[in-house]
This record gives C-alpha cells, sequence and structure tokens, in this order.
C-alpha cells in the first residue's frame, strides 16, 4: 500500500524544460561545465534537497514571474526522484567522458536524457517513473511505491 503525496507537477515540467534548455545550450557550446551543472541539479533533486538548484529556480524565478502557477496532485515523488537520479547518472557520465576526450559517448546521453526530457514534457511520459513502476511490480527492494489507483466510485 502506497501512501501518496501532492506534488506541484508544474515544478516537476519546469525542471524537465530547463533539462532540454541547458542541455540543448551545453551542446552547441561544447560545455561539459553545463552538463555537470544539469548532473549535480538533478543528483541533488533526486536526493530531495532543499537547495536542489531546480527547486530554487522554479520557486524564486518561475513562480514570481507568473510563467506558470502551481499545480498540485497526488503523486508518488519517488519515481520522479528515481529519473532525476537516472538523469543524474547520464548526465554525470557524460561529463567525465567530455572530460575524457569522448565526445561522441557524452553526446548520445546527453541527448538521450534530452530526448526523455522532451518526452516527458510535450507527452507527459515519465520513462523513469516507468521504470521505477515496473522494478515496484517486480518486488525489487527499495521500490516500494505502487502506481497510484483511479478513486472508484
Amino acid at each position: 500500500m502506497t501512501t501518496s503525496t501532492k506534488l506541484d507537477q508544474n515544478g516537476l515540467k519546469s525542471g524537465q524544460a530547463i533539462t532540454i534548455i541547458v542541455l540543448l545550450l551545453a551542446f552547441l557550446l561544447e560545455s561539459w561545465l553545463l552538463v555537470a551543472f544539469v548532473a549535480i541539479s538533478q543528483l541533488l533533486g533526486a536526493l530531495g534537497a532543499s537547495f536542489a538548484p531546480y527547486r530554487l529556480i522554479y520557486k524564486h524565478l518561475v513562480l514570481p514571474s507568473g510563467i506558470v502557477k502551481p499545480r498540485v496532485e497526488a503523486d508518488n515523488p519517488q519515481p520522479h526522484r528515481f529519473a532525476m537520479l537516472v538523469g543524474a547518472i547520464f548526465n554525470g557520465a557524460a561529463t567525465v567522458a567530455l572530460l575524457a576526450g569522448a565526445p561522441l559517448v557524452a553526446w548520445i546521453l546527453v541527448w538521450i536524457v534530452i530526448a526523455l526530457a522532451n518526452l516527458n514534457f510535450w507527452l507527459n511520459f515519465c520513462m523513469g517513473c516507468w521504470m521505477y513502476y515496473q522494478f515496484n511490480r517486480l518486488g525489487i527492494p527499495g521500490f516500494d511505491a505502487s502506481p497510484l489507483q483511479e478513486n472508484a466510485s
């Protein structure tokens, strides 16, 4: 049995948009620093850190600007944190590959993250969340949150 929390879905969408924009800039500028920034931001988000850069950007820039309003819904945070962890691992590996002189490997990893962030942003399909729930169904320890059930009346 899973207890859900309420999550701001527009906060998640903002993080996806930031990921897409910063990684596209990283590719265009060939910047390992921007890839590393995304990796660290995703890692801190996955850990639920109150000082995670995406959370701070959303709270202090996006919301006050009025670009979006909060859209709070019942949701499990664990699958989203797992998805951010997967992104952090890919972008961390890409950073290492860039520093090691393997740009082809690095940019393939970055483009996978860009593609998956776009899939989530535009089509509301979170591959990392889907993976998390598959691990949950398989009974893998640590993947304890089950998908939320619609209220049947």
